[in-house]
């Protein structure tokens, strides 16, 4: 079935825009909160590295959503019949994630952290799920391409917004509300409000004006009997072996928050091996597989079964890679999973060091890093835009990945005391200037009476902090838009939205799975203090930048591949 809406007035157009910024925000809020600030709560509250990184695999939901998303066309959900599917979801998802907030809020984590994390798990598995759903009313609702543009840029500036208040504001009232001896204390009384916000996010909903539906012409090519035997006997191993690999990761993330022991560490360590063997090893196999099997990948028309589904967005954007590129599709792939695996890998522990290891406020980090940092990225990204026209894509793509990998070893240099990066301030006169605005737009808020950054301390620390969370954000948004850029020129058109999504949930993947273990690494010297702490964090950014150098020889690889051959297509 395909949808249209029941809008057409200026008026009616006027009033879809209003309630897409609403649902922007409705989905941007619980994505910050428990990607971001859900990691300063547990730092404030000295729960250890080891138990962040595990948590910190709530947003695999986010990455693998498109996995279920067709759920969403086969289920009924309840009030449908009443107020339409789209809205009943989006409202379903909204209650949800409001009640998980509120939930989280009655458990101290430090206390009973496995509890906490079961709110915080279904709500980050609702939140993806309320993406899926807002992303088709957001298509559906739209009457042509120009009305489709303005609903996905109010949608996005609500989205940005939510990123402000999840983000910067939680952080700021954090140093604000809390208690003098309890620097948690502050973060059940903002989680209730955002979830309050949510809650609010249903009349927006429930205003939505929901998709008619309309009958879509069936599909006139019958399928290939053989072929759909064959494709059936490929994708149900996958099919079965991600079902065992996401048991065995919610399984893991929730042992070892109950129980932080060294049985822990040997359970990590024997099932990581067989997680990837059967999330990536599994499907590339099978892969190679199908690309050698004459009409494998020629779907036909009629019914669409769970295993065709399954096959449209795993098996196939895979096999087409391998079927256009051959064994050369093993390079590409490594590429392509591992190039932003140098910030990924740490990702989760950012807050926590800021906060922790470094000691600094939570209004140091939210200036620092959700101010400063999102204009960095944006910036970055413009940069990266003028790369690709002026040097071309893969010189750009090598540059992007170095200076990635690169500004790992500023963030080694603050571990260690931020001498290096102090010297280069001094030297440059960017520590003056950094100093300068810092201290004139702190206080030219604090002039007009507001006490928001009172919990800012300005000096050299911040300034170091700024100006190394700057150029770390200026390298990520370059290396993402010729990332993003590099992607887009091998995906195939045929599977462009799928093999994209697929390909960045591997990368997201290979890099989250790995943090628990930067996180037993560093807990394993708790109690030798800070100074041991830091040192630790200061020898994973060295091993990150290392890893990044990996991703740059295979960019430059593929560099080679491009200028002395075509893709080679698998033998039939």
């Amino acid at each position: 079935m395909t949808m249209t809406a029941e809008v057409a007035s200026p008026a009616a157009s006027r009033h879809v825009l209003w309630i897409a910024t609403a649902l922007g925000f409705a989905c941007g809020l619980p994505f910050s909160l428990l990607i971001g600030s859900l990691t300063a709560w547990l730092s404030n509250a000295g729960v250890s590295f080891g138990a962040i990184a595990a948590l910190s695999w709530i947003g695999l939901f986010y990455a693998f959503k498109f996995i279920w998303a067709p759920m969403f066309d086969w289920l009924v959900p309840p009030f449908a019949n009443t107020i339409g599917r789209r809205r009943a979801w989006m409202g379903l998802c909204q209650v949800v994630i409001a009640l998980c907030l509120f939930g989280m809020t009655l458990f101290d984590p430090r206390v009973n952290i496995t509890a906490f994390a079961l709110f915080a798990v279904v709500a980050g598995f609702f939140s993806a799920s309320q993406d899926i759903v807002v992303d088709a009313w957001r298509i559906e609702t739209a009457q042509d391409g120009r009305q489709l543009d303005s609903i996905t840029v109010r949608y996005q500036l609500g989205y940005r917004l939510a990123a402000i208040i999840g983000g910067a504001v939680a952080l700021l009232l954090a140093d604000i509300w809390a208690l003098a001896n309890d620097a948690a204390a502050a973060w059940p009384g903002i989680f209730a409000g955002m979830a309050v916000l949510m809650a609010c996010a249903m009349f927006a909903s429930l205003a939505a004006p929901e998709p008619l539906l309309q009958t879509k012409p069936a599909g006139t090519a019958a399928q290939d009997p053989a072929a759909q035997t064959m494709r059936r006997r490929a994708v149900w191993p996958v099919a079965l072996g991600w079902a065992i690999a996401s048991a065995a990761l919610l399984g893991f993330m929730f042992y070892t928050l109950a129980n932080p022991s060294a049985s822990a560490a040997e359970f990590r360590d024997a099932a990581t091996p067989w997680i990837l063997l059967l999330t990536i090893g599994l499907p590339l196999a099978l892969s190679f597989w199908l690309a050698r099997k004459p009409g494998a990948l020629e779907m036909g028309g009629g019914a669409r079964t769970l295993a065709d589904i399954l096959f449209e967005r795993v098996l196939a954007p895979l096999a087409d890679i391998v079927r256009r590129y051959w064994l050369w599709a093993i390079p590409i792939l490594a590429l392509a999973m591992t190039y932003r695996i140098a910030d990924s890998i740490w990702g989760s522990f950012a807050n926590p060091f800021y906060l922790t290891i470094l000691e600094h406020s939570n209004s140091d980090v939210a200036v620092a890093s959700k101010m400063v940092g999102v204009f960095a990225t944006l910036g970055g990204i413009a940069l990266g835009g003028f790369a690709l026209l002026r040097v071309g894509r893969m010189p750009a793509l090598i540059i992007g990945g170095i200076i990635a990998a690169g500004t790992n070893l500023l963030y080694a240099d603050l571990a260690r005391g931020g001498a290096g990066t102090q010297v280069f301030l001094d030297a440059s006169g960017l520590g003056a200037l950094f100093s300068w605005l810092l201290s004139g737009f702190v206080g030219s808020v604090q002039a007009t009476g507001a006490t928001i950054f009172d919990g800012v301390t300005l000096g050299n620390g911040l300034t170091r902090l700024t100006s190394v969370i700057l150029m770390e954000n200026l390298a990520g948004g370059f290396a993402s838009a010729v990332h993003v850029a590099w992607l887009s020129s091998i995906v195939n058109k045929n599977y462009a939205a799928v093999q994209y999504a697929l390909l960045s949930s591997l990368a997201l993947l290979i890099g989250v799975i790995f943090r628990p273990r930067i996180g037993s690494f560093v807990d394993a010297v708790k109690e030798q203090g800070l100074p041991a702490q830091a040192e630790r964090f200061a020898e994973v950014f060295v091993f990150a930048a290392w890893i990044g150098l990996v991703a740059v020889a295979l960019a430059g690889l593929e560099w080679w591949r491009q200028t002395k051959s075509q893709p080679a297509v698998a033998p039939a």
